[in-house]
């Protein structure tokens, strides 16, 4: 049964999940394979979670198959870290309707969801289709976005870069930056195992770039000074870049 919408009003902006709710909704449900999943503990076993609700529709399909591919693509380099999980918005359709479904538009390799318990509500106002990112011990959303996959792979660098497990299973290489907020200037810290050339890049929250450098690296710390002068006032992402893996962080600047 589909829940009631709730009367009160979710602050919806096109970021990273910056809104009202700032935490997922656990539940335990079966797959349309018959798979138990608990959300929370894939999430504290340091899973990321990409979940598409869809009608399913011939008109909703472009973000879910965007989704998908970018899930797909850290397959490679975070190997069983990104799953994503295809979902009937209301479970009114069944599991056999919503897999010829996603056959059909290139989705029949995912895990399927018709169980009310995988609650589109739970993540504010309903979207066709709705996409989520989750991760993190403390079960962060990380992307929020109705009939809208843009910015959603650095929400996934993020979400990997936060997560415990991220951080332990590539310990010598760490990022920080200060100050922030930055003005003119923001100074990146590095340390690394083996010398390697850098790529910074930097990304508004609607997912564009603003900034690209790659410097090489001759020694195994320091400090770097990227120019941010240009930039308006907002929140950003900085997305580092070595041989080894990537990381991404949040920074804002403030002229």
């Amino acid at each position: 049964m589909k829940k009631q919408i709730l009367t009160f009003t979710f602050l919806i902006l096109n970021t990273f999940g910056l809104i009202a709710q700032t935490n997922a909704t656990d539940f335990t449900a079966n797959d349309c394979d018959g798979v138990s999943h608990h959300l929370f503990s894939e999430l504290d076993n340091g899973k990321v979670v990409v979940i598409a609700w869809v009608m399913p529709c011939n008109t909703c399909i472009t973000d879910p198959l965007n989704a998908y591919v970018a899930v797909e693509s850290y397959s490679v380099s975070h190997p069983g870290r990104v799953n994503f999980y295809l979902a009937d918005d209301y479970a009114d359709q069944t599991c056999l309707e919503l897999t010829t479904w996603a056959n059909n538009f290139g989705l029949g390799n995912t895990t399927k969801f018709s169980d009310a318990a995988v609650d589109m509500g739970d993540y504010g106002q309903p979207g066709m289709p709705k996409v989520v990112v989750l991760a993190g011990a403390d079960h962060k959303i990380y992307y929020n976005q109705n009939s809208s996959s843009q910015g959603i792979d650095l929400a996934i660098d993020l979400a990997l870069s936060e997560s415990t497990t991220s951080l332990k299973s590539n310990p010598d290489f760490t990022i920080s930056t200060f100050p922030n907020p930055a003005n003119n200037s923001l100074n990146i810290n590095y340390n690394l195992a083996q010398k390697s050339n850098l790529t910074f890049e930097i990304y508004n929250l609607l997912g564009a770039n603003v900034i690209t450098n790659t410097i090489a690296i001759n020694q195994l710390s320091g400090d770097y000074n990227l120019n941010v002068s240009h930039l308006k006032n907002g929140v950003y992402i900085l997305k580092t870049s070595t041989e080894n893996g990537q990381k991404a962080m949040k920074f804002s600047v403030s002229h």
